[in-house]
């Protein structure tokens, strides 16, 4: 299958996907210097850097210690996700079953300075970039 067409299958794949990777919950610490710890819950849009060009995903996460949740929603609809969020770094992952059989993506992605996040995407099609910006309500 073209590397384009295996994109297309895990991007509509997502809305049936299940949660994959487990992370303990742990509590964060304080940072050094007596603020608190980052925290990625809320409401994020999350943008794909695919062969077509960017593709815009709706995502939604809680945390919890280091513990991460959420949903990520494309226009197909929306699919569970479980991390964790650990010295500034996000982590999570999607299993699912597709037409080519079961499926891992694995998302992983630091926290910068100024809010947003930046990562990879890895899976059977490779790696692909991918930024998230926090939405405001």
């Amino acid at each position: 299958m073209k590397r384009l067409t295996m994109f297309a299958v895990v991007l509509f794949t997502l809305a049936v996907s299940g949660p994959a990777v487990h992370a303990s919950q742990e509590k964060q610490e304080p940072t050094k210097d007596g603020r608190a710890p980052a925290n990625v819950t809320g409401k994020w849009s999350l943008s794909l850097e695919t062969p077509q060009g960017p593709m815009t995903v709706a995502m939604v996460l809680k945390q919890e210690g280091t513990k991460v949740t959420g949903t990520l929603a494309t226009p197909q609809g929306e699919t569970a996700l479980e991390g964790q969020f650990v010295d500034g770094t996000l982590t999570f992952g999607i299993s699912f079953e597709s037409p080519n059989g079961s499926m891992q993506l694995s998302f992983s992605a630091k926290l910068a300075e100024d809010g947003s996040l930046a990562g990879v995407l890895s899976g059977p099609m490779g790696e692909i970039p991918w930024t998230a910006v926090r939405v405001k309500d």
